[in-house]
């Protein structure tokens, strides 16, 4: 029953994304530099989506219609193509914490969705879930293994799930605000849900097209990933070097150069900082019983990786690279745990990802 309010959380966020899912709807991302090839609207790197059926010379006054007669470049070429739903593995295999005992493997399992239904021939709502789990398989002596005291850190899980609400305006046809917050869970799950176990990830920011082929991005965010500055500014560009070839960077946690041989085959190279907190609970008896703490987690990750277009809903994706750097504190949320802390050794990252689009 200790899963019951989560469960309950992320699907009452599917039903609210599927259920606005229509043919009004714009996918999360068209991808890069893009043409005209009636009868559909087709991005450079593989994507096609319906934009009109009418005879030629006629105009589609749908709401789809207008909407990428106006700004269908734009979506285009302010991203590259980022599928609406995705269900992604990774793993870190033999991963240490630097000065500390033991080592870890770390499973992760994630789902990510987004929907954006158009309201207005300048304007869409987005609406989504995610569930982010991380598995963490330690060895005996990870945690001190008793040298302090306690038992280690053993084997544990951490979750993060909720749902996504948000907008998109064009306030031009030139600029672009957006904003979403992703509220929900950050947890181990292990005991009765508190106001501690909830935290809300948002961003708002604006992406302006000073050429045809350069978008300049900037706002605000807050998430955990970085312990010291969960409240920090965005600043980043989206530019087309050419037809085959964009960099894409989003300060202070992304950045990545893709290459595309082909409109359906794409390369990647590139780094990421992913990171979060998560509220823990002891389950331990006596004392100790339903003591709780905060438990942090942060990789700097360089990658080199690929993206295949199967068809125009599904997609494929494969990362592989290393753990250039990171810091870990962690905790079983007991009194007497001596928390493991520090940086993390240099190790091997593994991702793939199946993604499908509407």
């Amino acid at each position: 029953m200790r899963y019951t309010n989560a469960r309950i959380l992320l699907g009452a966020s599917l039903l609210v994304a599927t259920s606005t899912a229509q043919d009004s709807a714009i996918p999360q991302s068209f991808g890069g530099a893009s043409r005209y090839d009636a009868p559909t609207y087709t991005d450079a790197y593989g994507l096609s989506a319906a934009a009109s059926t009418l005879p030629q010379g006629d105009v589609d006054y749908s709401l789809r219609g207008q909407f990428l007669q106006h700004h269908g470049d734009f979506m285009n070429r302010r991203q590259r193509y980022t599928p609406d739903v995705e269900i992604a593995a990774r793993a870190l295999p033999n991963q240490r914490v630097n000065n500390e005992p033991g080592s870890f493997d770390m499973l992760g399992y994630d789902f990510d969705a987004t929907f954006r239904p158009l309201v207005s021939t300048d304007g869409y709502l987005t609406f989504g879930a995610y569930y982010k789990a991380r598995r963490y398989l330690a060895s005996s002596d990870f945690g001190d293994g008793g040298a302090n005291g306690d038992n280690g850190w053993g084997d544990e899980t951490l979750y993060g799930m909720g749902g996504k609400f948000g907008f998109g305006v064009f306030l031009t046809d030139n600029v672009l605000l957006e904003a979403e917050t992703h509220p929900g869970v950050w947890s181990d799950i292990d005991d009765t849900l508190h106001h501690q176990d909830f935290d809300f990830p948002s961003f708002a920011m604006f992406t302006v097209r000073s050429l045809d082929n350069f978008f300049f991005k900037f706002g605000a965010r807050y998430n955990q990933v970085y312990e010291e500055a969960p409240w920090l500014p965005i600043l980043g560009f989206s530019w087309e070097l050419s037809d085959n070839l964009r960099l894409d960077v989003l300060a202070p946690e992304r950045f990545e150069l893709s290459l595309w041989p082909s409109q359906s085959f794409g390369l990647l190279f590139g780094g990421c900082v992913t990171g979060a907190e998560y509220h823990v609970h002891t389950r331990r008896t006596g004392l100790d019983r339903n003591q709780r703490a905060n438990a942090r987690v942060q990789e700097a990750i360089a990658y080199l990786g690929m993206l295949a277009r199967i068809n125009d809903n599904v997609s494929f994706q494969a990362r592989g690279g290393i753990v250039i750097a990171g810091e870990y504190s962690l905790t079983t949320g007991a009194n007497a745990f001596d928390p493991i802390d520090g940086p993390l050794d240099q190790g091997v990252y593994l991702e793939a990802s199946l993604g499908i689009s509407f």
